[in-house]
């Protein structure tokens, strides 16, 4: 005989599972424990907070006003959770900043595509967490096999949160899916300069991929020295979303000025030419 499922857990069960959508991975997150039932004591507190924080969110819409109201609405929920006692490996916290991520994003890339698609049918950007393409190459056992065969191999990089295409290639009668990012973002509650030197590897693989894809690093605190100067690499920009150290001796919530700023950052790479040159030396006297 199975056994007896509390009904408000059952009932948390049941709303997570009806609701969800493909980018609030958060709530996928918190989905998987509440399955475990040794894990509904520590998630009870957590649900109500969570349904608050998915309700604040349905309002449509990225103007500044409706984007300092969902990072306030991140604070209030940081705030409700900070005492879930989950591990970070388990990603119940970093797994936050990816979903509101998807809110923040959301609707300019759901107009976007609207918009592609209202002048021809073309292939919709998606959102959200994926295996980012960096690289192919053909690897075949020796001569004869690449004769029958081109043996090609795709390089992947597991990526927080992207916007992104699918798209289709074929060797020969191999097929492959590959998911090319042109938005890149790598989540963090803190960065250290172990993890630094990993973002500033993972940039290099998948500029490799498409070098026209906007590479940001986002994370609450920035826990490496001022004197470590991330400029020379790929990474296209830092955001430390309370402008302090971890260390540091304050409690400053996310800043709506800093997110401001990424908003406004991706909303422009996404709208601008990536690659006529003759134009943009024509208009504006740049070739990059």
């Amino acid at each position: 005989m199975a056994e007896p499922i509390d009904p408000d857990r059952d009932t948390a069960l049941r709303w997570l599972q009806q609701s969800l959508k493909p980018g609030q991975v958060h709530g996928r997150n918190i989905l998987t424990k509440l399955r475990q039932k040794e894990n509904w004591e520590r998630l009870s507190g957590v649900i109500q907070a969570y349904q608050d924080w998915v309700r604040e969110n349905e309002v449509c819409g990225y103007t500044p006003e409706i984007i300092q109201a969902r990072v306030e609405a991140l604070n209030r929920y940081k705030s409700a959770v900070e005492g879930a006692p989950f591990s970070a490996q388990s990603k119940f916290h970093p797994s936050v900043l990816e979903e509101f991520l998807y809110y923040l994003f959301r609707d300019l890339l759901r107009e976007m595509n609207q918009k592609a698609q209202a002048v021809e049918v073309v292939q919709s950007m998606d959102i959200g967490g994926i295996r980012a393409y960096s690289n192919l190459y053909f690897a075949p056992e020796n001569f004869q096999a690449f004769l029958r065969s081109p043996s090609m191999r795709v390089n992947e990089k597991d990526q927080d949160f992207a916007i992104y295409r699918q798209v289709q290639i074929q060797a020969d009668g191999e097929r492959r899916t590959l998911y090319v990012p042109v938005v890149s973002i790598e989540c963090k509650t803190y960065i250290d300069k172990t993890m630094l030197e990993g973002s500033i590897a993972t940039a290099e693989k998948i500029k490799m991929g498409n070098p026209y894809c906007l590479f940001v690093v986002v994370t609450e605190w920035y826990d490496v020295s001022y004197e470590v100067d991330p400029k020379y690499s790929r990474i296209d920009q830092i955001y430390v979303l309370r402008q302090a150290k971890r260390r540091a001796e304050n409690s400053n919530p996310i800043q709506y000025q800093v997110v401001l700023d990424l908003f406004g950052l991706v909303r422009d790479h996404l709208q601008r030419d990536w690659s006529r040159i003759e134009e943009k030396v024509a208009r504006e006297g740049k070739v990059l």
